[in-house]
């Protein structure tokens, strides 16, 4: 089914696409889509509801860019080239910096436009209050999520909501202020949870649009990242305010948590190793993967919370994500596909960093080392058909980056460390135009994620001890010992472990590193003169934009 929906989705963004045209025509063409005429039935609605999820899978964000810029900054990943581990390619200029930001303003006009049409559009014959509110709380749930990208990236971007939505494109837009976009995320997400459906109340076709779950699991990593993002920065993070933020974080997370639609896909007997990694990498894999006597869900299962829908069905001639193409470039980049460029490396630091004490039967050193790391003789596929039914080779998987740059250690059980998450199994498929147009799915927000932000929140509130419980819960699924207390260091080492390579530590190490009492030294984590404090924090606003809005909106600073 999941093919469906993602050519459905891809379709719609194709077909809301079609619709532009140029101003100055005065001949109407009753044959093109206009922003008059399209709005006219329920399933016009339904495509344009549709058109607003591809900004997600566009190559400006899961697409490529969000893993080439976020995967590639953090500590814990190498890349072919020095340039972009030493942010050099986090510049005005950049084409790939104009992609995210056209992506997440793609998402942001259509949702908006949506929102605004939905109001605005008399009764349809068949199309009822309850889908429009349904619709609604879908594009608005997403709104948030692309209003989220933008103030974490951007800071101070343009700002616009239904009421304002861009209609004369010859205008000047100016930057907006934080604090809008934070509130009209809150105000979207608090409209959307109560009407979005529970997960499993979504027929199989539908599966992967927004839940009500995920909306909640947005409002609480939301809320989460303001404390950082705006009261830290400003100073109020003691206020009765900062407080309230981050209780709305607490019980959103309380909501995901009790709510029995979500838990971690747990090891079963009798939890042999590959039992283990199996029900690891299930996270991140395209297939249900087997051990020697379970199945593990992949895809959609019991811990994805939010996804980002792809397959690997050929829409139309091209290579885009999210346009032409419903696959991802990812296995292209950052695979240990034969084919593939190998951009990235595992830094040997993050596998020396996983604990060595108390680990489970069958492993020297957390399970998750292994599920997380190809090494020399892992097999690459679960299908003996499939040619990369074979050991995983350093001298031919990888580039060997750490080792060029004399990064390894002496004991290390492989010359390099390939990236195992989301390339296991090596995406091959004969007949497709793999290792492009990957179908992998990328999981935005999961439920040991949701776990361990709602343990952070507790630290900041003060923990009633549901906090380490919660931490505690994502440790005691691959059987390792208890964290004895809830610490920062406890907190960043089990997000470090836990969630590796799947984009969350650059994001992580920033909003942190606004506190001083979290401890974040940039010289120490990515080396001297490479991040400037100030500067680095965010991306540069494109120049492009600047360009187009004649000055009217302005850089952020040190760009």
């Amino acid at each position: 089914m999941k093919n469906l929906i993602v050519k459905y989705l891809i379709l719609a963004s194709l077909v809301i696409s079609a619709g532009c045209g140029e101003d100055f025509l005065e001949v109407e063409n009753k044959n093109a889509l206009t922003d008059g005429s399209f709005y006219a039935t329920q399933n016009d609605f339904l495509l344009a509801l549709n058109s607003c999820y591809s900004a997600l899978a566009d190559r400006g964000m899961y697409g490529l860019q969000f893993h080439l810029n976020n995967g590639t900054w953090e500590d814990r990943v190498l890349f072919e080239t020095t340039n972009r581990d030493y942010l050099a390619v986090m510049n005005a200029g950049s084409g790939e910096n104009s992609q995210t930001w056209q992506a997440m303003y793609f998402g942001l006009y259509r949702t908006s436009q949506l929102v605004r049409k939905l109001n605005e559009v008399p009764e349809i014959t068949g199309f009822t209050q309850e889908t429009r509110t349904l619709y609604e709380a879908q594009a608005r749930a997403l709104r948030a999520m692309y209003y989220f990208y933008l103030v974490t990236f951007y800071h101070s971007p343009v700002y616009y909501d239904e009421n304002s939505v861009p209609v004369n494109f010859e205008e000047n837009y100016s930057n907006g202020d934080p604090i809008q976009f934070w509130d009209q995320l809150e105000t979207d997400l608090e409209f959307a949870i109560p009407n979005l459906p529970g997960k499993s109340e979504y027929s199989p076709e539908d599966l992967g649009r927004v839940t009500t779950g995920g909306a909640s699991a947005l409002l609480g990593k939301a809320m989460l990242y303001k404390y950082y993002h705006y009261h830290v920065q400003n100073g109020t993070e003691g206020s009765d305010e900062a407080r309230e933020d981050l209780e709305t974080a607490r019980d959103a997370f309380l909501d995901v948590m009790n709510g029995g639609e979500y838990a971690l896909v747990e090891v079963l007997a009798p939890k042999t190793r590959k039992d283990y990694l199996m029900a690891l990498l299930s996270n991140t894999s395209f297939v249900d993967l087997p051990s020697e006597n379970n199945l593990y869900d992949s895809e959609n299962n019991i811990e994805s919370v939010w996804e980002v829908q792809y397959s690997d069905v050929l829409i139309q001639p091209g290579w885009l994500p999210g346009w032409q193409w419903s696959g991802s470039l990812n296995t292209q980049y950052f695979s240990p596909h034969s084919n593939s460029y190998k951009n990235h490396e595992v830094h040997p630091d993050w596998f020396y960093a996983c604990d060595t004490v108390g680990v489970p039967g069958g492993f020297d050193r957390d399970p998750r080392a292994y599920a997380s790391c190809y090494i020399t003789g892992d097999t690459m596929h679960i299908d003996p058909d499939n040619a990369y039914y074979k050991q995983f080779n350093p001298f031919i998987n990888t580039k060997r980056i750490a080792s060029s740059r004399g990064l390894n250690y002496p004991d290390q059980p492989s010359v390099a460390f390939g990236m195992k998450k989301y390339y296991f199994p090596v995406y091959d498929v004969p007949g497709t135009a793999s290792p492009n147009n990957d179908p992998t799915n990328r999981r935005v927000i999961r439920y040991a994620d949701v776990l361990l932000m709602y343990a952070e929140v507790m630290f900041l509130l003060g923990d009633d001890g549901t906090g380490l419980a919660a931490l505690n819960q994502v440790r005691a699924r691959v059987d390792m010992p208890s964290a004895p207390a809830l610490t920062r260091e406890a907190i960043m080492h089990e997000r470090d472990i836990e969630l590796a390579f799947e984009c969350h530590r650059w994001n992580d190490l920033v909003r942190w590193s606004f506190d001083p009492a979290w401890g974040i030294n940039w010289e120490e984590i990515l080396g001297e003169g490479i991040f400037i404090v100030g500067k680095h924090e965010y991306y540069p606003i494109p120049v492009s934009e600047i360009n187009v809005n004649n000055g009217a909106l302005k850089q952020n600073p040190g760009w």
